[in-house]
């Protein structure tokens, strides 16, 4: 679990979605009662949101997965400044 702001965040992401082929992302605050996840199979991506809002979206692509992520962090985390990220 690595702690970052929430302006890394998508820094962090591009890194992972380079990296690995096949991996999963999840984005939550400290008392980790809101999360998003992001799992990427080869090509597409999958977002899923357990939160304040509940959304699950499929066959995205990386841009589309990266913006929503950044406006969804604004709803999700409002007052936190660092967020917990974590790479499986």
């Amino acid at each position: 679990m690595k702690v970052i702001s929430k302006t890394a965040v998508k820094v962090q992401l591009e890194k992972s979605f380079k990296t690995y082929s096949n991996c999963h992302a999840t984005i939550t605050n400290y008392k980790q009662d809101r999360q998003i996840d992001i799992i990427k199979n080869q090509t597409d991506f999958v977002y899923r949101e357990n939160g304040f809002e509940r959304i699950r979206k499929k066959n995205l692509n990386k841009a589309k997965v990266i913006n929503l992520v950044q406006k969804q962090i604004a709803v999700e985390f409002p007052n936190s400044k660092k967020i917990y990220y974590i790479i499986k």
